[in-house]
């Protein structure tokens, strides 16, 4: 079977930790990283400092062996 893969906007904010743990999840679940990208931040003078990153993630699809039985 083919690799599956994915892409991320990963929306950073110091302090808040919610936008990685989404890519934390994915990580747990098998999906490992192939690429990230920086897209730039905003923010700064009123507001606070943002970022963006594009991660591109892969995993292999999940295979099984059936047709055995136990005894």
């Amino acid at each position: 079977m083919a690799t599956e893969r994915k892409a991320l906007v990963v929306h950073y904010t110091p302090g808040q930790t919610d936008a990685v743990a989404a890519l934390t999840e994915h990580l747990n679940d098998r999906w490992r990283l192939v690429s990230s990208t920086a897209m730039g931040g905003v923010g700064g003078g009123a507001g606070p400092a943002q970022f963006a990153c594009l991660v591109v993630l892969e995993r292999e699809p999940e295979t099984s062996v059936t047709g055995f039985s136990a005894g």
